[in-house]
């Protein structure tokens, strides 16, 4: 199953360069089913086809590309901002996109946002392999449980997976690609560098800004926007 996108940007060797990175280095994950120079014709698409991600351009003619997701209020469409300048970035958080990517864009960085959006697509082919997590290390894949995993941290572009038997895990993905490959009912992302098995929670401290205590007597702060959903959630 592909992930559909389409690409709006007003330079048009922008589109270019951005659509074949995509149809050479993913022809087997991804397909553009459109691209367009302007907002306008970018929302006239819209209304007929619906993609799964967008990569919009920030600075446009018209409609900039934040006031053209004023617009479109995408929900079950994912949006990557693309642009030349650093300075949007803190705005662009206030639209809470998938990626934020740079002119020109690095392909490994347009790799690792194409393989954390097809993952988030990508349905159990197994349902018996449903409720393990695959590791792969420079030797083999592993399946680990996912009650044996009692939390993820973030380390740069890598994540670590601690276990309720004291093991750790290390691997080469981000740690939204590993949310991505856990299930929502059980697990949660407390904060920017940790992701939490619900299963695994103890308690929770209120004291020190929000602290949870899990399974293993470890600490993980809680970011002051995630308590609210966090609270409704051990208490349902």
């Amino acid at each position: 199953m592909k992930l559909k996108v389409a690409i709006v940007d007003d330079e048009r060797h922008c589109i270019e360069t951005l659509k074949y990175d995509l149809e050479e280095s993913f022809s087997e994950k991804v397909e553009v089913l459109f691209e367009c120079n302007n907002s306008v014709e970018c929302v006239e698409n819209l209304r007929s086809i619906k993609p799964d991600v967008l990569f919009i351009d920030i600075e446009m003619p018209g409609l900039n590309g934040f006031e053209l997701i004023k617009v479109i209020k995408p929900k079950e469409t994912k949006v990557v901002f693309t642009t030349a300048h650093a300075k949007h970035a803190v705005e662009a958080i206030n639209f809470k996109p998938e990626a934020y990517l740079l002119k020109p864009i690095e392909l490994e960085e347009l790799s690792k946002v194409v393989d954390e959006l097809y993952a988030s697509k990508k349905p159990a082919i197994d349902i018996g392999l449903s409720d393990k997590l695959a590791i792969s290390t420079t030797e083999d894949i592993e399946l680990v449980k996912h009650s044996m995993i009692v939390y993820a941290k973030a380390s740069n572009n890598y994540t670590e997976i601690i276990l309720e038997d004291g093991g750790t895990k290390l691997i080469s993905k981000t740690l939204k690609f590993v949310s991505a490959q856990l299930p929502e009912s059980s697990f949660f992302r407390v904060h920017k560098s940790y992701l939490v098995n619900l299963n695994h929670i103890e308690r929770y401290r209120k004291s020190d800004g929000g602290m949870l205590i899990m399974s293993n007597e470890a600490e993980i702060p809680v970011s002051g926007d995630k308590k609210e959903d966090l609270l409704i959630l051990i208490q349902r």
